[in-house]
């Protein structure tokens, strides 16, 4: 009896011992991993909307993840507004490669209290109470309601064709254009700082945004009206009246 009561007492020591063992080579091992799958530099390919630093904290929510620890647990779908899907690529041990795919977003409309953006075909891809630099506020355009994931309703389609090509020529010549304004027969008029310019038809409208572009440093901080609807290529067609 008392020989099996010592070897039971045996048992469980060589057992508690063996459990020690195992939590300390576990600890060991996830220390080990934390700090040789610390990853030190991430980069980015594709995406212009958020800054590295912005998409970091939005996928990782920490600067410095751990790739193997992120591998195993992290959650790889999450919904970032403007970013369609992105893909995770870790290069081992301590680097990763992110490829983002943004929303071919062009402008948002305000809606009920809501920023509702849509997209070059004019479907309605994300609602925010948020406003992002280079995604100008469209106004003048009427409709009867907005739904998500559906297109516009307008009677002018041919206007998201000249929505996106007002809105690449910004991005050619680095403009930060603030509102787009239609009049009820869709000549445009921008609004950029305390800046308002009336363009008029948004056809083949390149030469007189590069005429803005010019203008851009001249007219810089102050306020008033730039009318570029008559530019023809000479100085003497812009007409800039100062408020």
């Amino acid at each position: 009896m008392k020989e099996n009561q010592k070897k039971r007492r045996s048992t469980q020591k060589i057992l508690r011992k063996g459990f020690v063992v195992a939590i300390v080579i576990l600890a060991v091992g996830i220390m080990t991993s934390f700090f040789l799958f610390r990853v030190n530099k991430i980069e980015y390919i594709g995406g212009n909307h958020y800054s590295d630093a912005e998409m970091t904290e939005k996928i990782f929510e920490t600067e410095n993840p751990n790739a193997l620890f992120y591998l195993l647990f992290g959650n790889k779908n999450k919904q970032i507004t403007f970013v369609q899907k992105y893909e995770v690529s870790i290069e081992w041990p301590n680097r990763m490669i992110v490829t983002v795919y943004e929303k071919p977003i062009v402008g948002y409309i305000s809606y009920m209290g809501c920023n509702m953006f849509f997209d070059k075909d004019g479907i309605v891809v994300e609602s925010s109470s948020e406003t992002y630099e280079r995604v100008p506020e469209i106004q003048g355009l009427t409709f009867s309601s907005i739904v998500l994931n559906s297109k516009l309703e307008i009677n002018n389609n041919s206007i998201f064709s000249s929505i996106l090509d007002l809105t690449q020529s910004f991005d050619k010549y680095q403009l930060e254009v603030d509102k787009i304004y239609f009049d009820n027969s869709y000549n445009v008029t921008l609004y950029i700082n305390d800046i308002k310019v009336i363009l008029g038809n948004p056809k083949d409208c390149s030469d007189r945004i590069y005429a803005l572009k010019q203008m851009e440093k001249k007219i810089e901080g102050l306020k008033g009206t730039l009318y570029l609807s008559d530019y023809n290529g000479s100085d003497s067609s812009v007409i800039f009246k100062k408020e």
